[in-house]
């Protein structure tokens, strides 16, 4: 009877002058669903690649006429094939051969006698890899090709928007941009770097990693990677939006938003930064009954954003930096708490921290080592942004010990 080995898809480069292992390592990878082609020698192998591209070669080190490590420096030096990921297969335990397979660009070797269980897990792990590197790149590429579009579109806005003398509305829309942005990319460019990490770490010790951690890292870089997905998703939303409300001035249409999960989103993307996720004390008190609202998403997720980044701005000198945010209701109103434990507004200034370009933050390059900066827009656009469906927001604040911003939004809002 035929017994399956557990594979996957992928294209498998064996390159080997014995024959017989030759033989029987195509026999197991075939059987485990893998498409393998085989070359007998180095310069076998280097031609074949001019017609193919596997997904993954794996490379004997002792052959005739190229060995092993010269076909790896010739594959290493080729753009076209340098980033297709190598496996030494080697009778050496030398440790200074196995130094020079990994400088040469190999991401993992196998000693002879081969032990098929184990050559199937690497090849698995390094597909695995391979895959997530890839998706990044793509990703990557995406996100350089979104940016390049939103540069495009902000710069026809404002085009217009100066031509039409309309200097308040360019303040609220690049402070828009500016807001909804920031934090999207910066879970995925912290992301990328931390999923970058983690597979340089699993390449370097996978040979004396345990099968359990290297599943546990490889679901660790997916996780990390549906992140980067969703923050991408968000900035796609955001251009969308932005477009629409470029055609003629028109908003967005108003959609049942659910905003304990808007919260748990925005708490999921900041908490890609270290200092939000281990320096700060977060308290999260969501009312499960709480109401869908007709809103538009990306306009609340603004104005929550932007509360939430000013109670960090103020407790950037703050030893014990707490945050809290809430969310409750009575009959009539849905309401969203946002409080720290910063330096708190002093009395004469909380009638104006709602006016166009006042801030209490100092300007960029003006600032002191890590003092967060401000336009004096953040707080008037969240306003406006609320106008639309009658909401509000209220503040209670005492110097020395924080402030509480409150978002009120009615039950039954009418778009006006």
């Amino acid at each position: 009877m035929n017994t399956r080995t557990t594979g996957g898809e992928g294209v498998i480069l064996i390159v080997d002058d014995n024959a017989t292992n030759l033989g029987v390592l195509f026999d197991y990878l075939k059987n485990a669903t893998f498409r393998v082609l085989v070359a007998q020698h180095g310069k076998a192998a280097l031609e074949l690649l001019q017609e193919a591209r596997p997904d993954l070669i794996l490379l004997d080190v002792l052959m005739p006429e190229m060995d092993g490590f010269e076909t790896c420096k010739h594959l290493k030096e080729n753009p076209a094939t340098r980033d297709i990921p190598v496996i030494f297969m080697t009778a050496l335990t030398e440790t200074v051969d196995k130094v020079r397979g990994f400088e040469l660009g190999a991401v993992d070797y196998v000693t002879k006698p081969l032990q098929h269980e184990e050559v199937l897990a690497r090849v698995n792990t390094h597909l695995t890899l391979g895959r997530l590197k890839q998706h990044l790149i793509r990703k990557n590429e995406e996100l350089a090709a979104v940016n390049r579009n939103l540069a495009h579109l902000v710069q026809e806005k404002t085009r217009q928007l100066v031509q039409q003398e309309k200097t308040a509305t360019i303040g609220r829309m690049i402070q828009g941009i500016v807001h909804n942005m920031k934090t999207p990319l910066a879970v995925i460019a912290n992301s990328n770097l931390v999923i970058t990490k983690k597979i340089e770490k699993l390449s370097a010790g996978l040979s004396s990693t345990p099968e359990p951690e290297i599943a546990e890292l490889l679901n660790s870089i997916a996780q990390d990677s549906a992140l980067v997905e969703k923050a991408h998703g968000q900035i796609m939303q955001i251009v969308n939006n932005l477009m629409l409300k470029s055609r003629m001035d028109q908003s967005a249409d108003a959609k049942p938003v659910n905003l304990n999960s808007l919260l748990k989103q925005e708490f999921d993307f900041l908490n890609a930064d270290p200092q939000f996720k281990h320096k700060t004390e977060k308290e999260l008190q969501l009312d499960e009954r709480l109401p869908e609202l007709p809103l538009v998403y990306s306009d609340i997720a603004q104005v929550v954003e932007n509360l939430i980044n000013n109670a960090l701005d103020a407790m950037w000198q703050s030893e014990n930096r707490r945050l809290g945010v809430r969310t409750r209701q009575d009959s009539s109103h849905v309401y969203i708490d946002i409080s720290d434990t910063g330096s708190g507004i002093p009395p004469d200034k909380l009638e104006a921290i709602f006016d166009p370009f006042f801030t209490t933050k100092p300007p960029k390059g003006e600032e002191n080592e890590g003092e967060p900066t401000g336009t004096g827009l953040g707080l008037h656009t969240c306003l406006e942004l609320l106008k639309p469906f009658r909401g509000e927001i209220r503040v209670e604040s005492e110097v020395g010990k924080g402030s509480t911003f409150t978002v009120v939004l009615p039950k039954e809002v009418h778009k006006g």
